[in-house]
């Protein structure tokens, strides 16, 4: 039957069927049925009402009771418990109508047996147990209907209400004549919206799903009514919302567009559109693949993984757009869904074109430049731009590394990229760390913000790291970590941030000495010696000392807005390429601009250090390195032979000539052939 023991009350008077039916449960001998007796109903009713009994057993001819009427005050008082009746009479119509009135089962006593007496007994158990299971059901149905926030109610087939839980009578309250609104024709599931009025006087709506059904065996209808008056107010906020941000989408002058992780185009704005020349609609679905060509496609493709990576990338490129090259600010971030899964990108994409060409005027160029020493370092300075390794640039202070850094950039596959430089001696080394690799926020006192470095701020371009001897060893390291990684942590920050910028770095320094002095790191110096160009010093290369001239006049002219650019006369440009300059290109520059502070628009005199007067005897430096012909060395030589003589005779020809002795028309040649001209020049004896 079970573990625990089962209680039965015994309800009988003659003691010959007690004896029986106790002998047949046997309750002394194993303990499965605890069994009570008593011969009396109203001692049988006592004893239920003091203890909870399993089973009764009930006989209708008592002492105090007799026939149905029995079985009747204890099913009225007791319901719950399982009834099984026992009669003398065999009579079938009475056995029915006990069964009617509740009794579980019907025995006759004189056909009593062991068996029929425990198959009784399980079967009053049985039924309890599911009637029990199905109150506890119903209890639970009826608690959950009669405490919920959503309206349920039963309709017959006319609309007349058969139930209704708390909810909706709290519903038709206010709202009276909503069943007429109801479709109660309808043969299947229907879902209808109506509008209402809430329990707190304010208009709002309703959905109310109706669903066939029946009701006491009789065809009726359900209706679940849900409040949905917050849910419409929200979907309306979000569609004005929507329009708001369709409104900046479709507006914005700046290209946007959203990809999906497959890097498909799903939504794109007109200006996107209009940029490539494609409908919107015709975008929609396609690749960068489609739309731009090998190179940037690459640069996308890499740029567009680390984003649905999850990382943020902000950067400055050039792509052909229709076969003109547009300069775009770009800021790439992730999209999530509402479980922060990355299910695409955004990218805004602004065009700055217009100022890339006001940064770019005059760009660098190394092909103005006639000296075999610069002709030998531009030579070295495009093989190195056609790569993406690190370069190490040497040469003298102020001898122009930074100008050489922006060639090699801007001629290579990253001159679309923006181009950024940092002087590692003039920054303290408490800040250094912040400025090449950023910081968060609260990182160290004074940081309010989080701060990108240059690094990320050269995502697709070139880094320039100027006198990177003056790093400290600290920085060196993690500056060794990034180039062995391509990635790095924010000063503070714990999330690794991967770039991809190249790096070019510079020195005066001879930095094999330094390793040697353990002031450099060898592991970095042999990281960045990939490739070294030597930018060669002022004095190596004094035939460009005219272009350079013209050039630095130019441009110091236009900072210092001036209406003409001054001219140099012949004496005065001789005693610029005589002098040795110490200083290289950044001590011209600073002769130049100091006499045009002082130039008060009469001729133009240059102070040069150290003197520029004519002398009897002079000396020059010509590099004759093994590229160079014999030829370009004899050139050389001759144009600065003949513009000494020009000067030490005042721009005489003639005398010139004599002093070179060599004839008139031949010195007339060298003039023509090496554009030579000198203020003052006199065609005279």
């Amino acid at each position: 039957m079970r573990s625990e023991p089962v209680k039965v009350l015994l309800i009988e008077d003659n003691p010959g069927d007690l004896g029986l039916i106790r002998e047949m449960l046997r309750c002394r001998e194993d303990g499965a049925i605890i069994l009570e007796t008593t011969g009396r109903l109203d001692d049988g009713l006592a004893r239920l009402a003091e203890r909870k009994m399993d089973v009764i057993l009930l006989d209708l001819g008592l002492p105090d009771s007799q026939g149905l009427s029995t079985l009747a005050r204890v099913y009225d008082k007791f319901p719950e418990v399982p009834i099984v009746v026992l009669t003398g009479y065999g009579d079938e119509q009475l056995a029915l109508e006990a069964v009617k009135q509740g009794a579980q089962d019907y025995l006759v006593k004189g056909e009593v047996t062991e068996k029929l007496l425990f198959r009784s007994l399980r079967y009053a158990m049985d039924r309890r147990k599911i009637l029990a299971e199905l109150e506890d059901s119903r209890a639970g149905f009826t608690n959950i209907v009669e405490k919920s926030s959503d309206g349920m109610l039963v309709l017959d087939a006319q609309g007349a209400l058969l139930y209704a839980n708390p909810a909706a009578v709290t519903f038709f309250r206010g709202n009276p004549n909503v069943v007429q609104r109801l479709p109660l024709a309808a043969e299947t599931n229907e879902t209808i919206e109506l509008e209402i009025v809430r329990p707190n006087g304010e208009l709002g709506a309703a959905e109310v799903h109706l669903e066939p059904t029946e009701w006491s065996g009789q065809p009726a209808y359900l209706a679940m009514i849900l409040d949905i008056t917050q849910r419409k107010r929200a979907e309306e906020a979000l569609r004005h919302s929507e329009e708001n941000l369709r409104a900046i989408f479709d507006v914005a002058q700046d290209v946007v567009f959203i990809k999906d992780r497959s890097l498909s185009y799903v939504h794109v704005n007109p200006a996107a559109a209009a940029f490539l020349g494609v409908p919107p609609e015709e975008m929609v679905g396609k690749k960068a693949e489609d739309l731009f060509d090998e190179q940037a496609c690459a640069n996308i493709l890499e740029i567009d993984r680390r984003v649905l990576a999850g990382e943020w990338v902000e950067q400055v490129c050039t792509r052909n757009i229709r076969g003109v090259p547009i300069t775009f600010h770009e800021v790439r971030v992730p999209m999530r869904n509402a479980q922060g899964e990355i299910v695409g990108l955004c990218c805004i994409s602004r065009d700055v074109t217009d100022r890339r060409r006001i940064e770019m005027v005059d760009g660098p160029s190394l092909d103005r430049y006639t000296s075999a020493s610069m002709a030998e370092a531009a030579r070295m300075a495009r093989v190195a731009a056609a790569t993406d390794s690190v370069i190490l640039l040497l040469g003298e202070s102020g001898s122009g590394k930074d100008h050489m850094a922006k060639f090699i950039h801007e001629s290579s596959k990253r001159s679309g990229g923006p181009f950024f430089s940092i002087n590692c001696a003039a920054v303290p080394p408490e800040l250094a760390e912040s400025e090449l690799f950023g910081h968060e926020r609260g990182a160290f006192t004074g940081a309010q913000s989080r701060k990108r470095g240059l690094l990320e701020l050269a995502e697709g371009g070139t880094l320039l790291l100027n006198e990177i001897g003056e790093l400290s060893l600290h920085l060196q390291a993690k500056l060794l970590t990034f180039l062995d990684t391509r990635q790095f942590t924010r000063v503070g920050g714990e999330q690794s941030i991967s770039i991809n910028a190249r790096l070019i770095a510079a020195t005066n320094r001879e930095l094999e000495k330094e390793v040697d002095a353990a002031r450099f790191r060898q592991d970095l110096f042999y990281r960045i010696n990939v490739m070294s160009i030597v930018v060669p010093p002022l004095r190596n290369r004094r035939e460009d000392i005219p272009i350079l001239t013209g050039e630095m006049l130019a441009q110091l002219a236009t900072e210092m807005q001036l209406s003409r650019i001054p001219a140099i006369n012949g004496s005065a440009m001789m005693a610029l390429t005589r002098y040795d300059w110490p200083g290289n290109v950044r001590e011209l520059r600073n002769v130049l601009e100091r006499a045009l502070m002082l130039w008060d628009g009469g001729p133009f005199d240059i102070a040069v250090p150290l003197g520029s007067g004519a002398i009897e005897e002079s000396s020059f430096r010509v590099n004759a390195s093994p590229e160079r012909t014999l030829g370009s060395v004899v050139d050389e030589v001759t144009k600065i032979m003949c513009m000494g003589a020009l000067q030490r005779c005042n721009g005489n020809k003639k005398a010139a000539a004599r002093v070179l002795k060599v004839s008139r028309d031949s010195f007339y040649r060298y003039l023509k052939r090496f554009d030579i001209e000198y203020e003052g020049c006199a065609d005279h004896e």
